[in-house]
């Protein structure tokens, strides 16, 4: 059972760590600030909460094209933009405080940990390898074919 109470309070916390309202992040604005906030939003509610990316869209009166679009963008700005990181930033401390009642509502399945990575790690290194394999023999049998 989803709790969206838990998701507002989260989302209207997040607006006064942004200092925006939540009619201004749903608004139909294109001011490059509400849009890097509504960004921010977007990504965190996709990428640590886990909402689906039309659900995500509802949230914030936006289809789920634009979501991948914010997704995307974000990602790219993360790094770049100083301003975009302190968002992404009081994003995460707002996640943070909710974090475990969206947890519970939204049955978020538990992070995988470091010798997981590692092992999903070696087992692409080792497709890799299987597959150079392959396009050597399969380059052999034409060669001798030929």
């Amino acid at each position: 059972m989803r709790n969206t109470n838990t998701l507002n309070y989260f989302i209207a916390d997040y607006c006064t760590k942004a200092n925006t309202t939540l009619e201004e992040l749903k608004s139909k604005t294109r001011k490059r600030d509400v849009v890097e906030k509504r960004m921010i939003i977007a990504y965190v509610l996709r990428v640590k909460v886990g909402l689906t990316l039309i659900h995500t869209g509802n949230c914030l009166n936006k289809d789920h094209a634009t979501v991948i679009h914010y997704i995307k963008t974000t990602e790219r700005f993360l790094d770049v933009y100083p301003h975009i990181k302190r968002l992404y930033n009081s994003a995460v401390d707002s996640y943070n405080e909710f974090k475990e009642k969206l947890n519970i509502s939204y049955n978020m399945p538990p992070t995988r940990d470091e010798k997981e990575t590692k092992l999903v790690d070696i087992l692409l290194e080792k497709n890799e390898k299987l597959q150079t394999k392959i396009i050597k023999l399969e380059q052999e049998i034409y060669d001798n074919k030929i």
